[in-house]
């Protein structure tokens, strides 16, 4: 049966109203999910939009590319520099990754919209702490999953697949599974040492070290930590380049990587797909809600086998045609994605670094997309949507419960009353630690100017709060001898 535009439309419109709808509170309400790792993002794209600075790299750091500032600067002339103008870029992603994921489930693998966008729904749903790391403005949380896709619809053109590499692997290393993963689909095919494959992956990795160099050049002379810097002021700590850090992360301990197996089903995966009951606040997000249900991971474990039963048997029995190439894709890629976390954790699960392993999200809609084009029994293939309808639904009645909170009640964050206090004293400069100065800056909009006194991200602060110490004040998250007390939170301390 043939389907209709509408239907199609139909089912692209549900698809961008699911994501516009989870990415609500996170980009329109400014405290519910803020930190100084995002402020410093905000901080970069607002020098850029003010032309006052033009940095490469994240400010501090010689690796993570600078993508998200240079998508934001933009905005931010237009509407001024606010925690929503930084994630509306973000959360364009959010719905390009959406729409892609569907538009090849239909167009590679031959699914009816209604089903295609059924599998997507496992990214465009995804439960409250997953959201909020989809809209993190902390150099490079949701990038790799859109380049993992671009790296698909470029696959046969080996220019594009270089530069889409290229960048993609400068913004943040886990870009390369995608590459990895159509170089093991060419070998499974046996297509790895024909001609014109050897070729166009040898130009891949051509142009990819191309772009690597030319940026390494273009850092030399970019802003590396705010403006009127250069890389000469970055803590000589840090990496020279994300080629030394990728290096650098493996874990020597096999031991210690293969005890990490059982969390990622215990813990990791519970957590990304929003099963496991938690409070919200645990990942740092303004609120009293929580996610998950009781009962909910043994729905998605069930959800997970009964496919992978059907996919094992049927791919037993007759191999993989390539029209379902791009699910095995998705699912070859979120594996080396598992594999690659555990081995650069050494075996360490926690809810923190989840923004390291993201890319399941992306295999759980492979696994669903392949398991709806297989199915031939509509009984079994209804059973298995009503499953997957509940788990959806786990995540849909959480953001419920969270945008209410915030349309009835919204909460205030801890940051937020002390960038009210500093404002209402007319404070300019002052030191904090880390996650208070940059939060600070940025919120005020550079009114207040908070340097750090640990990591220094921004050295301009450093330099510019130095040069006014009868003006400087320092904030405290611990009383002080003869502090005042100006938030519940936070004093004010004599230097």
């Amino acid at each position: 049966m043939r389907e209709s535009n509408a239907e199609r439309a139909a089912a692209a419109t549900l698809l961008v109203a699911a994501v516009l709808a989870r990415s609500l509170v996170f980009v329109f309400w400014p405290q519910s999910h803020f930190d100084a790792d995002q402020a410093v993002t905000g901080l970069m794209a607002k020098h850029l939009s003010e032309l006052r600075a033009f940095p490469v790299f994240w400010y501090g750091q010689s690796y993570m590319l600078g993508v998200e500032a240079w998508l934001a600067a933009p905005v931010m002339r237009v509407v001024g520099p606010t925690v929503t103008a930084l994630k509306l870029p973000l959360l364009a992603m959010n719905v390009a990754i959406a729409l892609l994921l569907f538009s090849a489930l239909r167009r590679d693998v031959g699914l009816r919209a209604a089903w295609a966008a059924f599998a997507t729904l496992f990214f465009a749903l995804a439960a409250p702490i997953t959201s909020a790391h989809l809209l993190m403005a902390n150099g490079g949380s949701v990038e790799p999953l859109l380049y993992v896709l671009l790296l698909w619809v470029a696959r046969r053109h080996a220019v594009w697949l270089g530069l889409i590499l290229g960048v993609g692997f400068l913004n943040r290393e886990f870009t390369i599974y995608g590459a990895a993963a159509l170089i093991l689909l060419a070998a499974l095919r046996r297509e790895l040492l024909r001609r014109d494959a050897a070729i166009r992956f040898a130009t891949m990795f051509g142009v990819a070290a191309l772009v690597w160099g030319a940026v390494q050049i273009a850092r030399r002379y970019s802003s590396a930590a705010g403006p009127g810097t250069s890389i000469a002021d970055l803590y000589t700590r840090m990496p020279a380049n994300n080629l030394v850090e990728l290096l650098n992360r493996p874990c020597s301990n096999p031991a210690a990587v293969l005890s990490g197996f059982g969390q990622l089903f215990t813990l990791h995966y519970p957590q990304l797909f929003g099963t496991y009951v938690q409070p919200i606040v645990d990942f740092g997000i303004e609120s009293t809600r929580w996610q998950g249900a009781r009962g909910a991971g043994f729905l998605l474990a069930a959800v997970v086998l009964i496919a992978l039963l059907r996919i094992t048997t049927r791919t037993i029995a007759r191999g993989v045609p390539r029209r379902e190439d791009f699910c095995l894709y998705l699912i070859v890629v979120s594996v080396l994605s598992a594999l690659g976390y555990l081995a650069g954790r050494c075996g360490e699960v926690e809810l923190y670094t989840m923004r390291y392993e993201l890319l399941s999200l992306l295999g759980m809609v492979g696994l669903a997309g392949w398991y709806l084009a297989i199915e031939t029994d509509p009984q079994l293939r209804g059973a298995w949507v009503v499953l997957g309808s509940a788990v959806l639904a786990v995540s849909v009645v959480a953001h419920a419960r969270l945008l209410t909170e915030y349309l009835t009640d919204p909460p205030v964050a801890a940051k937020q009353e002390l960038t009210r206090a500093l404002d209402a004293r007319h404070i300019r400069y002052g030191y904090a630690d880390f996650w208070t100065a940059y939060y600070v800056t940025f919120m005020s909009r550079e009114r207040v100017i908070i340097a750090a006194n640990d990591a220094v991200r921004i050295r301009t602060y450093n330099l510019l709060v130095d040069q006014h110490p009868e003006l400087a004040v320092r904030i405290s998250r611990t009383p002080c001898p003869g502090g005042d007390k100006i938030t519940p939170a936070f004093w004010l301390c004599s230097r």
